[in-house]
């Protein structure tokens, strides 16, 4: 037998465990947004050390699935219209500024990375497999924000932002048809960094954003006044 065609069963940490189920009570509604996590009592139910729940409450804040406030507590990532207008707001004008940036020391390399990214979201589109179509969302992002070369610029994004795609996870339940528009939609993104202008590029990404603003508000938010 060939020694390479196996792989080593990767051992799964008690942390990534709990992070796990956080997240599958968190997507499936057993954990609705906006309600508090008390640390002691998640330890009790889960079996596990309070320690270890902080953990993994670090790595859930990171990918935007919960907040934790100073002197408050931690509680599910729970976004009203306001709050969605708002960080559009600021993100429209943060995003394309970095897309702009990200232009002027593109590399080969960079748009393979993000050309492999749109895959991905192409193969979680198709499966409707949520969480990995918003991770590869995410790190598509990322990479724009890093590409910047401004590392204020990203982590001001990387807090505004990452709490609104976890919310965006959180409540939609679209077809896969809309999923698969997204990916080509990244996909256009990643063509036009090489060919358009920098103001062509911020004009292309502002679009983008306001599709995307469109239908967290009218299919997430219907029932919030404007």
């Amino acid at each position: 037998m060939n020694e390479k065609a196996l792989r080593l069963i990767q051992p799964v940490s008690k942390r990534d465990q709990v992070v796990a189920s956080f997240k599958e009570a968190i997507l499936s509604g057993v954990i609705q947004p906006g309600e508090p996590i008390v640390e002691s009592k998640v330890a009790q139910q889960l079996g596990a050390g309070i320690p270890l729940v902080r953990e993994a409450l670090i790595e859930l804040e990171h990918q935007g699935y919960v907040r934790k406030v100073p002197y408050k507590g931690t509680t599910v990532t729970k976004l009203e219209r306001r709050n969605v207008e708002q960080i559009f707001r600021l993100r429209v004008e943060l995003e394309t500024l970095a897309i702009e940036w990200a232009k002027e020391s593109v590399t080969a390399a960079d748009v393979a990375y993000l050309r492999s990214v749109t895959q991905k979201m192409k193969a979680a589109a198709e499966a409707l497999d949520l969480d990995q179509f918003y991770e590869n969302d995410l790190a598509f992002h990322r990479k724009l924000w890093e590409m910047s070369g401004n590392e204020y610029l990203a982590e001001c994004l990387e807090r505004i932002v990452v709490p609104l795609f976890a919310f965006f996870v959180m409540r939609n339940r679209r077809e896969r048809k809309s999923y698969l528009e997204s990916a080509a939609k990244h996909e256009q993104i990643v063509d036009s960094l090489t060919r358009l202008s920098g103001a062509k590029l911020r004009a292309l990404m502002k679009d983008s954003l306001a599709d995307w603003k469109t239908e967290i508000l009218d299919e997430l938010l219907p029932n919030e006044s404007e």
